[in-house]
């Protein structure tokens, strides 16, 4: 038996080599743009990356490269209250949030690892069910939340170190048959607190 492409005339064409070329360029180019470029560089032209879900951690990429060239230079960037409580003040960032009855919300901060934050939230009274959680960038649907604590309370307060890079914070639950509003303070290393949706 002959090995494959033996004689000349089974050998590819130089035009079908080309159009190969070009369809693997091609490819590659949209890869590049679809899912490297969100995951990369927080820019996300198609909106794959956000369909994807890497392009929140393209964002949290670029936000950790900014601080780590910010805190080489040796600057004081305006959210310098990141890695430490506002001048007189030991917050910074204060939420409020009101829950009907079995409605839930999320609650989060990006975070680097090893980095600490510190919270209090308090109820209007009555106790609420929380989970105090985290996720790395891009979990997928089955994962496994780290878990720092959880229980029912009307109030909490303490210090959170991220096990790891990504979203940390709170799941609260009201299971009464009225309304709560809860209170959180939060101060110390973090990106930002956002609602998750």
């Amino acid at each position: 038996m002959q090995p494959p492409y033996d004689r000349p005339e089974q050998q590819p064409s130089v035009r079908l080599l080309a159009w190969l070329s070009v369809c693997a360029l091609l490819v590659a180019a949209v890869i590049a743009v679809a899912v490297v470029m969100p995951a990369e560089t927080d820019r996300d032209p198609t909106g794959f990356g956000r369909v994807l879900g890497i392009a929140e951690m393209g964002r949290i990429k670029v936000a950790l490269a900014t601080e780590a060239a910010a805190d080489a230079e040796g600057s004081v960037r305006a959210n310098s209250s990141a890695t430490t409580p506002l001048a007189g003040s030991r917050w910074r960032d204060s939420m409020t949030v009101t829950l009907q009855p079995s409605q839930g919300i999320e609650v989060k901060m990006s975070m680097r690892t090893a980095e600490k934050a510190f919270f209090d939230w308090t109820t209007d009274g009555g106790e609420v069910y929380f989970n105090m959680h985290g996720e790395p960038p891009n979990a997928p649907q089955d994962y496994a939340a780290h878990r720092y604590g959880k229980g029912t309370s009307a109030a909490e307060s303490g210090e959170l170190v991220a096990a790891f890079d990504g979203v940390h914070g709170w799941f609260w639950r009201n299971r009464t048959d009225q309304p709560i509003t809860i209170t959180l303070k939060t101060g110390g290393a973090y990106l930002v607190l956002k609602e998750l949706k």
